[in-house]
């Protein structure tokens, strides 16, 4: 006999004609809805006005068919929702009877304290029926929202659809609601939910995610979402869709052994052909918030990847610059030294090659240093700019490493310089009418000592001749001649004098061969 039950849809009555019994398709159920639990509740709509056995039957068939499906949700949400309230609860309460262990109103009001982080007041501690009925006011009352056919004696007395329900509201109002895609969207929470899962099993095989009731009952959507998030965990391609239980069981066990997210479900009623869609959007929510908690952790991660990048970068440019600065402060010290040192040589040649030295470090051993210091203040300026995009406190170097010290220090330097300058420039000047005089010295020495020569001939020639008058009165005349050029001389050898005098008082680097002669 065939029957199509598949949504509820097309279903075929018996009709029978001429003592023959067909099947024919009729209009389908229209279902609607409980407002407390959202279970399907039929109106079946007759093929005709007319009595007829067939119809009837089949009404009755179909309704019971309903029932059987609503039982089957009541007692998978039932299940559900008892797991979903102990994972919240996790330790100190256990839950076994939703219907029982709620009425007092004492477990509500911990579980909305809980699921909410809010402090509720204190539950009244008294056994009778009125102090139950307080507890659940005050639960009602703390959700905030009028729930229709809702009230607290309907708690306290059990009401197993109508605590469902309320249950239902709780995931909704502190899970569900909160879900979105984006800052901006028109998505309710639901279809949000359902887009995030649809986007993450994109392009996964044998999976088509559209609700939240069929399309998860071969288990690979459940195995989907966990590959799309941690693919080390799993081995999707090693499930087939003709094996929904393991595909569940596997699935459901990973979550929770490596995931932690805790298993509120039961392959079975997964499995089945309509399974609850509150239970499934109630685990699969876990899901959600589970992966949006990584992706965040992961966020976080990397932000703070990017913090502790920007701190070493900042650091290795404070060391950079503070190295930097110090290697330039410790050239200037020496070269300072050096340049304010006085003790020129005293040859001409040994002056000149100090000459060149000094050019030589005007143009090739300044240069690298002035470029050493620019790049101390671009190195600076980098630093400085870097901590006030990241609302840092500026660097504030080591005390003798400022950029005003550096300055105050090159300023110095370079006065040495100049001076050193004017002092080479002085000393050269004065080596070279140094030697300016010693070469008149000597050249005037040599006169000198050609004079003084000629006269110690004239003297022994003059004693060395035999007397006679015509020789006396020759030595006589030359004599005179050199008694006449004496005088003349004087002058000359105390000008000769002076010269040597300066050049000793100047310490001229030949002064031995000029006190010799």
């Amino acid at each position: 006999m065939p029957h199509n039950f598949q949504g509820l849809g097309n279903v075929q009555r018996p009709l029978v004609t001429k003592g023959l019994q067909v099947w024919c398709p009729v209009s389908p159920i229209i279902p609607r809805r409980s407002l407390a639990t959202g279970y399907l509740q039929p109106e079946a709509q007759p093929l005709s006005s007319s009595p007829s056995p067939g119809p009837v039957m089949a009404s009755e068939y179909e309704m019971g068919h309903i029932r059987q499906l609503q039982a089957r949700h009541t007692h998978m949400q039932e299940k559900t929702f008892t797991n979903w309230v102990n994972n919240i609860f996790r330790v100190g309460i256990k839950i076994q009877n939703l219907y029982t262990e709620l009425a007092d109103g004492t477990h509500l009001l911990r579980l909305l304290e809980l699921i909410s982080g809010e402090a509720l007041p204190a539950p009244s501690r008294g056994r009778l029926r009125v102090h139950f009925l307080e507890n659940n006011s005050r639960a009602l009352a703390f959700l905030r929202v009028r729930i229709p056919l809702i009230g607290p004696e309907n708690i306290v007395d059990g009401d197993q659809t109508l605590i469902l329900g309320l249950l239902w509201v709780i995931i909704l109002r502190f899970q569900i609601s909160h879900i979105s895609l984006d800052r901006v969207s028109l998505l309710s929470a639901k279809e949000a939910l359902l887009v995030w899962c649809q986007r993450k099993t994109a392009g996964y095989t044998n999976v088509g995610i559209t609700d939240f009731s069929r399309s998860w009952s071969n288990g690979l959507g459940f195995n989907a979402l966990i590959h799309a998030h941690r693919p080390d965990l799993l081995d999707y391609g090693s499930l087939r869709p003709d094996c929904p239980l393991h595909n569940l069981t596997y699935a459901f066990h990973v979550a929770e052994q490596e995931l932690g997210i805790v298993q509120l479900l039961d392959p079975e009623d997964v499995a089945s052909l309509q399974p609850d869609e509150r239970s499934i959007m109630t685990y699969v929510s876990l899901y959600y918030h589970y992966f949006s908690r990584l992706h965040q952790g992961q966020t976080v991660q990397k932000r703070l990847a990017k913090i502790l990048l920007q701190l070493q970068e900042t650091e290795v440019l404070q060391t950079q610059y503070q190295q930097l600065v110090a290697d330039l402060l410790h050239w200037i010290t020496e070269k300072q030294a050096q340049l304010e040192m006085r003790n020129f040589p005293d040859s001409l040649p040994a002056m000149r090659q100090l000459l060149v030295d000094f050019a030589s470090f005007r143009a090739q051993e300044k240069p690298p240093r002035l470029q050493q210091r620019g790049a101390t203040e671009a190195l600076l300026f980098k630093l400085q700019t870097a901590l006030r995009a990241q609302n840092r406190r500026l660097f504030l170097p080591q005390e003798g490493l400022s950029p005003e010290e550096l300055s105050q220090r090159w300023a110095g330097l370079e006065r040495a310089e100049a001076a050193r300058s004017q002092a080479l420039q002085q000393r050269l000047l004065q080596l070279e009418r140094l030697e300016t005089l010693a070469r008149r010295f000597q050249r005037k020495a040599a006169l000198r000592e050609s004079f003084l020569k000629d006269a110690e001939q004239v003297l022994d020639h003059a004693r060395a001749l035999p007397a006679s008058p015509a020789t006396v009165e020759a030595a006589t005349q030359r004599l005179g001649m050199l008694e006449a050029g004496i005088l003349p001389q004087e002058g000359r050898f105390q000008a000769l004098a002076e010269i040597a005098d300066i050049l000793q008082q100047e310490h001229y680097h030949d002064w031995a061969d000029v006190a010799h002669r």
